[in-house]
């Protein structure tokens, strides 16, 4: 069995914790390092999205999602992951946004922030915006954008530039998820090994 290395304890915001992506992606591939012993027990993993739901609504959508993923669910695990979630019902869009919950649950010191906006593109600059109003941003905190960024080259660089107003270019991180399919893994079988494809790849 693989034996991992532990990062530094972080923070991690999740923005849209309650979609899809979330849900079907984020939430248990931390679940997993958290298993394979990745994450320390200080660290913090923080939800928001725009819903209205407790602790309690919230910790069950977490453990539906990290059950399914995984035919080995261990409750022992579980209940140590879940001492790290919290939850909050905030729209960053709106400017009287409440932030102070979340100022709370973050960690005080000079660990990492990451926060990953698993939003549609039209959000990243409202939220990047509101954290840098709300002074959530620390020195070591980064920003993760889920492709496709905008939907044309000119909304791509206007949202570049609204984050990039924000946070550091080298703090900012484009996420494709989509590159972690297996048709992407294996693009050089899909070529050479596929007697169709080979020949008008090459043309």
């Amino acid at each position: 069995m693989a034996e991992f290395v532990p990062v530094e304890p972080f923070d991690i915001v999740i923005f849209g914790v309650t979609g899809d992506l979330s849900r079907q992606k984020l939430l248990p591939a931390l679940f997993h390092r958290y298993c394979d012993g990745q994450i320390d027990d200080s660290s913090r993993i923080i939800g928001v999205a725009r819903g209205a739901m407790d602790a309690a609504a919230f910790l069950d959508l977490v453990r539906q999602s990290c059950s399914a993923a995984t035919d080995c669910f261990v409750e022992e695990k579980w209940q140590k992951f879940a001492a790290l979630l919290d939850y909050f019902d905030i729209d960053a869009t709106d400017e009287k946004a409440d932030w102070d919950g979340v100022k709370t649950a973050l960690s005080q010191d000079a660990r990492p922030r990451i926060f990953y906006l698993a939003v549609a593109p039209r959000l990243y600059v409202p939220i990047c915006e509101a954290l840098g109003q709300a002074g959530l941003k620390n020195a070591g905190a980064r920003v993760v954008l889920e492709k496709p960024i905008g939907s044309d080259l000119q909304s791509a660089d206007e949202i570049n530039k609204g984050v990039g107003a924000v946070f550091d270019e080298h703090h900012i991180f484009r996420m494709d998820h989509y590159l972690g399919k297996e048709t992407v893994q294996n693009l050089l079988i899909l070529r050479f090994a596929n007697m169709l494809f080979e020949p008008l790849w090459s043309n």
